[in-house]
């Protein structure tokens, strides 16, 4: 959920506060009072409320001790006043050295604090059930969160803030998702990530990795996440139908079983350079004949081959960091039905690098490719055609 940016502007700040205060974690200087209004929940884990850049003091008595013990530590006191002062910048073996020093108390204690200044308030029951999954979460795993954005966290990480997600109301998860949406905004990043309430609601429960595409994690346990997430939101999505296909990872699909649901295939590709692939069309799918989407289904020979080299294929030709300029994927089989422009012009005057296909999943032997420009557009394209799969 968090970039990499997050870690070095919080060690930066909390850098700053041992200028402030002429000591070391070891020996902190007394903290007085500030004018922020004391929280109204229940104070069951500790809520970060205060911003660093606003009152560095204020921030440095709510951290978690140990984690500034452990910045010390791995910095030293002349380098941390050195980073405060704007003297020099975090190289990337210090950035390794103090990732673990955000504890999990921390990371849930920091989300915490941003739906609170959303809201004004956390509630006692959403901090009493973060406080409890706490006791749950080994030492770090919400760590890889704040430092890999998501995007690379493992499995256990993914499930462990799916299950902080669970614990807010449905008004807190979409304040976590607006916050998220407003430093992504001043970050630079792309705002088409955010593009409709649904989207910025899923982000909020499964995490920044949700808008990246989610069709790799989308299987196992994740399954129950994302349909409870779907349903958390509110979200009109027939998922059930989805996720009968997905369970069922023994199923050998052809191109016939998408016909006979009124699928419309309009090529067939070579997938010599496909690897373990048996076969691949392009076509479209809708019941408004006139509302079509496209997509692409790629069948290998076991669902294993569609796990491994499928999903690995897959992935280069979709999600957020996909090019898809001939350059840069690796199977150039169809790629002219495979990518889109952008709106700011067409073939010959816009970018055109873009992935058609933002997201896919994986049903059985058969890789589904789904028309869509963010998550929520393409595994929704993909439910509906899975559904009506006999």
């Amino acid at each position: 959920m968090y970039r990499r940016s997050l870690l070095v502007s919080i060690l930066v700040l909390v850098a700053a506060v041992f200028v402030a205060c002429g000591s070391t974690a070891a020996e902190p200087t007394e903290i007085p009072p500030t004018a922020t209004p004391a929280p109204t929940s229940t104070p069951s884990i500790g809520i970060i409320t205060e911003l660093p850049e606003t009152d560095f003091h204020a921030f440095l008595s709510q951290i978690p001790e140990a984690d500034l013990e452990c910045f010390t530590a791995k910095l030293g006191e002349d380098r941390l006043k050195a980073l405060a002062l704007g003297e020099i910048k975090t190289t990337d073996e210090e950035n390794a050295a103090t990732q673990r020093c955000f504890s999990n108390e921390f990371v849930v204690g920091f989300l915490a604090g941003q739906i609170q200044r959303e809201l004004g308030v956390f509630s006692g029951s959403s901090a009493a059930c973060a406080a409890s999954l706490l006791d749950d979460i080994p030492p770090g795993v919400l760590t890889e969160l704040m430092i890999d954005g998501g995007d690379d966290a493992s499995h256990e990480a993914q499930i462990a803030i799916q299950g902080f997600t669970e614990c807010l109301t449905q008004e807190e998860l979409a304040a976590l998702a607006a916050s998220n949406a407003d430093d992504d905004a001043v970050s630079g990043a792309d705002p088409q990530r955010y593009s409709s309430p649904d989207e910025q609601c899923m982000v909020g429960v499964l995490g920044q990795s949700f808008a990246d595409g989610y069709g790799e994690l989308l299987g196992g346990g994740l399954l129950l996440g994302f349909s409870n997430a779907i349903a958390t939101c509110g979200i009109d999505i027939d998922v059930e139908g989805m996720i009968a296909r997905l369970e069922d990872t023994e199923r050998k699909y052809t191109i016939a079983d998408l016909e006979a649901a009124g699928f419309k295939k309009s090529k067939i590709y070579d997938v010599k350079n496909l690897p373990e692939a048996s076969s691949a069309h392009y076509g479209f799918y809708g019941i408004d004949p006139y509302a079509r989407l496209d997509y692409e289904a790629r069948f290998y020979f076991s669902h294993a081959s569609a796990k491994s080299a499928g999903v690995e294929f897959a992935n280069h030709a979709s999600g957020a960091g996909a090019s898809l300029y001939a350059d840069d994927q690796t199977w150039k089989e169809g790629l002219t039905e495979r990518r889109r422009c952008d709106s700011n012009g067409g073939h010959h005057v816009g970018r055109c690098g873009f992935p058609k296909y933002f997201d896919y999943v994986v049903a059985g032997n058969m890789v589904l490719m789904c028309q869509g420009k963010q998550t929520l557009e393409s595994l929704s394209a993909c439910a509906d055609l899975l559904r009506v799969i006999e």
